[in-house]
């Protein structure tokens, strides 16, 4: 996996680069830049999944933990250019009304904005 990391302003952006986000080692690389991003005090997350193809249980599973890390350090979390696919999965298991979704990348750190 690919993980391009980058800051707009006080956002970060990590943007994912795999046909199959799945489990590790993938997932261990993930979660290693989300918890060094939290040890840096950053607390405002955009997950650009534009470069993502597919995703397993094992992938949703990773979201998940992020998600949840990320919100007992009082952040937020959001989910950018999903596919369709990757959108059916999530309104499928419900984890629509969970994660928090934008079309694009610019859309879901402008969303941080107007909070």
């Amino acid at each position: 996996m690919k993980i391009k990391k980058q800051m707009q302003g006080d956002v970060a952006v990590l943007s994912l680069s795999i046909t199959l986000f799945s489990g590790a080692p993938d997932s261990q690389e993930f979660k290693d830049q989300i918890y060094e991003l939290l040890d840096q005090g950053v607390t405002k997350f955009v997950i650009d999944l534009a470069g993502v193809k597919r995703m397993d249980s094992t992938g949703l599973g990773v979201l998940i933990s992020a998600l949840t890390s990320v919100r007992k350090r009082g952040g937020e979390f959001k989910l950018a250019a999903i596919n369709d696919i990757m959108e059916s999965i999530l309104v499928m298991t419900k984890l629509d009304s969970i994660f928090e979704t934008h079309k694009t990348t610019e859309a879901a750190v402008q969303s941080f904005a107007k909070a």
